[in-house]
């Protein structure tokens, strides 16, 4: 899964994590598939690992709660909604980013989904990730 956490510029960075099956699934021969967008959403809410933040990566996104949810619903026109387990309103531009990216890379290799976010209190922001592909920075990108 890739992760859009705040690189030290300002900007966001690509964090690839890994998954690997869980104890329940380490009878499969094979992968089950891409890794539900709710999990992504979910690893990314959980912040930066060590490795990260001693990369300089950190997070524009509120702490949240263990055992949060987060919902997403994909569209037949190819838009994401997800419902998040916090307010939308006040989050800074890039948590926005952070976000919208994180999601629009778990459905579309290039990232080129569109994105509605919906906050626990009903606010809403649309956009896409606005990442062009083999990129490293989204600095500037579009919201």
């Amino acid at each position: 899964m890739l992760l859009f956490f705040r690189s030290p510029d300002g900007g966001l960075a690509p964090v690839i994590r890994t998954t690997g099956p869980s104890a329940e699934d380490q009878n499969l021969s094979e992968a089950a598939g891409p890794v539900p967008t709710e999990k992504v959403v979910l690893a990314l809410l959980g912040g930066p690992r060590d490795e990260d933040r001693a990369a300089g990566l950190s997070t524009a996104l509120p702490a949240t709660r263990p055992g949060v949810t987060v919902e997403v619903d994909v569209s037949q026109g190819g838009k994401v909604a997800a419902r998040l387990p916090f307010a939308l309103k006040g989050l800074s531009t890039t948590a926005l980013r952070q976000l919208t990216c994180t999601i629009a890379y778990s459905q579309d290799a290039d990232g080129k989904v569109a994105v509605q976010l919906t906050g626990q209190d009903g606010a809403s922001r649309s956009g896409t990730c606005g990442l062009a592909p083999g990129s490293t920075s989204t600095r500037g990108a579009r919201r």
